[in-house]
């Protein structure tokens, strides 16, 4: 985080209460989904840039940066994205644009950058017809292989500011990057506990009418804002919030910086693709040509809640897929229920037939294929829904897939759930 003179602003800054009185001066709806308010403290004095994200619209889609776009400006990511709105990433080495934690940008990991335990990690994945968004603190550590499939994108930051819907009050304040304990500019990002909603705040700072806040006073109004989980990006002459064709915060330089990678928020009718393919007993090899092997009768569901069911030919075609990693789930009285996902592209036909097999589902249970994941499954981590905002939850495989945060005893299960579960199974319940 790059600091001008400032020092001795910042140092009578320190002095002041941790909480700050932020009120809203300024309200707006930009686009469908999109929600803007400006929040100022003079008695700071502080002015912060909020975006407000509903991350169950159809219409919105998310972007992080791609490695070969590192190194330009937060508003030509935007403008590369045809996307209305972005922010800047992560603190990063000025030799080469690399992120100091793990980056991800259209499903592909940077080289070169990797989580270290001190870098909490933002995510985010396409199911179905919305995006799902979670926050994983730095105790946890992870490879891109322990990202849920699908995971179209990762920007990794420093410190963590909300856990578990609580401030953290207790920053590292020897952090030369994030000097958390320092009035600074700050850009920042955070979910709601149900992940329906994401926040971007950015901070004017080391300016007049705005010397930025601290990483506790950050905290405080995310909290107040109601996130489950919060996460500062890179802060100082990097925090830049751009909107409709302008960059609406005041750069602490005057000017735009150029950073390694960026979020972008792109609000439209998004383009789409097509997922095809045949439903077989026992192998889908050859079997376009051998009718004897085409399950006619076996329903198709899309996970956009689209459901096709296949007559003599065998086929499903689902059309208008919003590119995405999409799963569809296969189900004929007398067979084993298969879920099996693959990378939907624009404008691309993706192929996705399914083999089948004789036999009857287990209750609460199914086989699934190639790592189906759906957000309604949920596995403990920091408390609470799969991809909700609350920290290290990976939302594809119940309890007992491999996944970041995963627990290996049981000693953390609540009595009340073990008898739950074992009631329910008796009844023959199927979720």
């Amino acid at each position: 985080m790059k600091r001008a003179a400032w020092v001795l602003v910042c140092l009578l800054a320190g002095a002041r209460p941790a909480s700050a009185g932020f009120a809203k001066t300024f309200s707006a709806d930009p686009h469908p989904g999109m929600h803007r308010e400006t929040w100022t403290d003079p008695a700071i004095p502080a002015r912060i840039r909020l975006m407000e994200i509903d991350l169950t619209s159809s219409e919105i889609a998310v972007y992080a940066t791609q490695e070969s776009d590192r190194g330009i400006t937060t508003s030509e990511f935007a403008t590369r994205k045809n996307a209305q709105l972005a922010i800047n990433g992560d603190a990063f080495a000025v030799n080469g644009y690399v992120p100091h934690g793990l980056a991800m940008g259209n499903g592909n990991p940077w080289s070169q950058t990797a989580d270290d335990g001190t870098s909490a990690i933002f995510y985010f994945r396409r199911v179905g017809e919305r995006t799902y968004a979670d926050i994983i603190p730095p105790e946890a550590v992870i490879s891109p292989m322990d990202l849920p499939e699908g995971t179209e994108g990762v920007v990794s930051g420093r410190p963590l500011l909300v856990r578990q819907s609580v401030a953290v009050t207790d920053p590292p304040c020897d952090d030369p990057i994030s000097i958390p304990c320092q009035p600074a500019p700050r850009t920042a990002i955070a979910v709601s506990p149900d992940g329906r909603t994401l926040w971007l705040a950015v901070v004017d700072g080391w300016q007049s009418g705005s010397i930025g806040v601290t990483a506790a006073q950050l905290a405080d109004f995310f909290v107040a804002r109601g996130a489950g989980m919060a996460m500062a990006l890179d802060g100082g002459s990097s925090s830049t919030l751009y909107l409709d064709g302008d960059v609406i915060s005041a750069p602490s330089d005057g000017v735009e910086r150029t950073v390694a990678n960026h979020l972008a928020f792109k609000y439209g009718q998004l383009p789409k693709g097509q997922m095809y393919g045949l439903v077989c007993k026992h192998d889908v090899m050859g079997c376009a040509t051998d009718n004897s092997r085409h399950i006619s009768g076996a329903q198709v569901y899309l996970d956009d809640s689209r459901m096709q069911t296949t007559d003599s030919t065998a086929v499903f075609d689902f059309l208008n897929v919003t590119p995405r990693y999409a799963c569809v789930t296969v189900k004929k009285t007398g067979y084993l229920t298969v879920t099996q996902c693959r990378q939907v592209v624009l404008g691309e036909i993706t192929y996705n037939s399914v083999a089948l097999w004789e036999g009857m589902d287990a209750p609460d249970a199914g086989v699934r294929m190639d790592a189906a994941v759906y957000p309604d499954a949920t596995k403990a981590g920091d408390a609470g829904t799969g991809d909700g905002g609350t920290g290290y939850v990976d939302p594809g495989g119940g309890c007992c897939e491999t996944g970041r945060g995963r627990r290996t005893d049981l000693a953390w299960v609540p009595l009340w759930v073990v008898v739950a579960f074992i009631l329910r199974r008796r009844r023959g319940t199927t979720s």
